[in-house]
């Protein structure tokens, strides 16, 4: 009888542990990724080292190991070993466990849409918890993907929701069936407009396409806090999971970083603490540097003096590419960093809802849309910016000098001469060559006046016509290219053609005359 007792407290205790170690139906991953059914016949047994209390396996659909996958829970980041084994001590303050998808494997996602899902939320107990993951292998190369980067829906209603749906996603959708090549998603941040009951619908809207998405917090993701307490960033992770992480696609190594700090619930500025940047050295410890870096979070850094500035570009500046991606500003700028000689392109994109859904076109007078970069091995080969519901080229607008736009609430104007021909290349940088024609004779070429730094088409739909508040839509503008035409041209007879970095040639010879467009497509 003691015999058997004492099995049976033996068989007990077994069997708890195994439960607190197993997978937890409160774990996402687990519940949206077959699990290790039966990881004493198909694993390895592994042996925490003192002081570890998170462990794991990463193995492929036939449980086989795949070593080398980087595994963290935003603080600790480690190797599996050749067994595929993960083990490290969990941080206080983390919530999840997470893995890098490694290049050759397949991004999981969610049951029911395309949203990328690489984490398990952790056990705040500090008793060992062990999380195994399972990847499957692509069975193409993927050194050439397009991404699509969507900067901020920001979506404060259902109604808006429906026009990202019907608007934003609907084009993406047309634009991923004219190309056979993989392509993978990252959206900006400002998913929703401090409305958290969104995040769900918003959630299922960005995995509503064939591509796989990323996502980012944005100021207007972050909920809570009062006067004293700053804003928390707990209901976005637990829709869409941890705020930095990284993954890999071909021969690019993606990182994401949260870079928005409040200190109440009101008052915000831009910043990475070194504590962000001790695990970014940590993620970036096991990228070869002859990878191509895409390094995306929400507010530019472009312009900025944040204390850490100086330590962020020491670690990414030596990889063979960098390219930096941020939304926020309800604008389209490309701005180039000059880092110990070495350029890193920021692209700043405007947008996906534009002057807040109050139009189809942002503050600087871009038009809603998102971008598209095709990758082709570890350099960016092109990218374009694609306005919603509209041809992909269509890049400029034309407006005369002295052109007035508004309404009720007032005129605005670019207070130029009547004869300087103003461009509006809202993707232009300064490789491209925008020219003025006068049937085929070439006239000169327009330069870029960033004096002019107001669009007066856009503030005089958002401010004369709809009275909207000027601090939110007057919005600077970057792009606005100007050139004095000689006495007497006709415009009919002008022609504006915009060469970018690539090559690619984009026309425009229609004066912008009217509001209509910036309510219609």
């Amino acid at each position: 009888m003691k015999k058997y007792l004492n099995f049976l407290i033996y068989f007990l205790a077994f069997t708890l542990v195994g439960i607190g170690c197993g997978k937890s139906t409160s774990d996402p991953v687990l519940e949206d990724t077959p699990g290790v059914e039966d990881p004493s016949k198909k694993l390895s047994n592994i042996v925490l080292e003192q002081g570890n209390n998170v462990y794991g396996h990463v193995v492929d659909a036939d449980y086989n190991p795949i070593p080398d996958v980087v595994v963290s829970d935003g603080y600790s980041v480690v190797k599996t070993n050749a067994k595929g084994e993960y083990q490290f001590k969990k941080n206080s303050k983390a919530t999840f466990v997470y893995y890098s998808t490694p290049a050759g494997y397949e991004v999981n996602v969610a049951t029911g849409r395309n949203m990328a899902l690489f984490y398990a939320t952790l056990s705040s107990s500090d008793a060992p918890q062990k999380h195994d993951f399972i990847l499957k292998k692509l069975t193409t190369n993927e050194s050439k993907f397009y991404l699509y980067a969507i900067g901020d829906p920001q979506v404060a209603n259902s109604n808006e929701v429906d026009r990202f749906n019907n608007e934003t996603m609907a084009d993406i959708k047309e634009q991923l069936a004219t190309s056979s090549l993989p392509a993978y998603g990252i959206s900006l941040g400002d998913i929703v407009a401090d409305q958290p009951s969104l995040f769900n619908a918003m959630k299922t809207a960005l995995g509503s396409s064939s591509m796989k998405v990323f996502t980012t917090i944005g100021n207007h993701d972050k909920t809570g806090g009062n006067a004293t307490t700053p804003r928390n960033s707990t209901t976005f992770e637990t829709q869409y999971g941890p705020l930095n992480y990284s993954f890999n696609r071909g021969d690019v190594h993606f990182v994401c970083m949260d870079n928005v700090v409040f200190s109440n619930n009101s008052s915000y500025s831009l910043g990475f603490s070194n504590e962000q940047l001790d695990w970014l050295e940590k993620d970036l410890s096991f990228v070869p540097k002859d990878k191509l870096l895409i390094l995306y979070y929400h507010m530019p850094i472009r312009g900025t003096n944040f204390s850490t500035r100086s330590r962020l570009f020491n670690l990414i500046k030596d990889f063979k590419e960098v390219h930096l991606m941020a939304g926020h500003t309800h604008y389209n700028e490309n701005y180039i960093h000059n880092v110990s000689g070495k350029e890193i392109y920021e692209h700043v994109h405007a947008a996906a809802c534009g002057a807040w859904w109050k139009s189809t076109i942002n503050g600087d007078g871009t038009p809603n849309g998102y971008a598209i970069y095709e990758i082709d091995g570890t350099t960016v080969k092109n990218w374009i910016y694609k306005p919603t519901k509209l041809p992909s080229t269509f890049q400029i607008r034309l407006h005369k000098g002295n052109a007035s736009y508004g309404g009720t609430y007032g005129f605005y104007s670019y207070n130029e001469p009547e004869n300087r021909l103003i461009a509006n290349v809202w993707n232009a940088d300064p490789e491209w060559k925008i020219e003025v024609y006068v049937g085929n004779q070439k006239l000169g070429n327009m330069t870029l006046k960033t004096a002019l730094n107001k669009d007066a088409w856009s503030l005089g739909y958002h401010l004369g016509v709809l009275n909207r508040n000027p601090d939110n839509y007057t919005t600077a503008t970057k792009h606005l290219y100007v050139f004095d035409l000689p006495d007497n041209t006709a415009y009919n007879s002008v022609k504006v053609v915009a060469t970018d970095r690539f090559g690619r040639t984009y026309e425009q010879s229609t004066l912008t005359t009217d509001l209509q467009a910036a309510i219609s497509y």
